[in-house]
């Protein structure tokens, strides 16, 4: 499923349903493709460290910058690096770390919606809701296999 971080992108209106209904429902997709290996919270959390750290980067970068066009022109030169978010989360993939669902999740993310500056605080403002349902989403398929396990209706 493709994500789309804005209503408007032009006049800076953020989908108002990313961070609850779309990033439950992404948390969700992603916690049905999880095993006891596979999709890890401790894992994915990995992910998000890098996003963080990606904004706060260039946070730093651009504060020293004049103008906007500087800013601009920074957040150029780091793009590519959060693009290797892509290539790592497919390595995980590969290594039966992360689930082909997660890969599609940070593709679309990262590869289909970051495009300017603005663009990483709703990023990671998505990442973090995401983040806190996935992990919601872990214990309650936890809490109900341990429920039907022990015979339980």
């Amino acid at each position: 499923m493709a994500i789309q971080f804005w209503e408007d992108r032009g006049k800076k209106i953020p989908k108002k349903d990313l961070f609850s209904t779309v990033a439950e429902t992404q948390a969700k997709l992603v916690q049905q493709q999880s095993t006891d290996t596979v999709n890890k919270p401790t894992q994915l959390r990995k992910f998000f460290d890098e996003i963080i750290s990606f904004e706060a980067r260039y946070r730093l970068a651009s504060g020293k910058a004049g103008s906007e066009e500087e800013r601009a022109r920074i957040f150029k030169q780091q793009l590519p690096f959060a693009h290797m978010l892509v290539p790592k989360a497919k390595y995980a993939e590969a290594r039966k770390l992360v689930s082909s669902g997660f890969v599609e999740l940070i593709k679309s993310a990262v590869i289909d919606n970051l495009q300017e500056p603005e663009d990483l605080k709703i990023l990671k403002s998505f990442f973090e809701a995401f983040t806190g349902y996935y992990r919601y989403e872990k214990e309650s398929a936890k809490n109900q296999q341990n429920f039907s396990r022990d015979g339980r209706r």
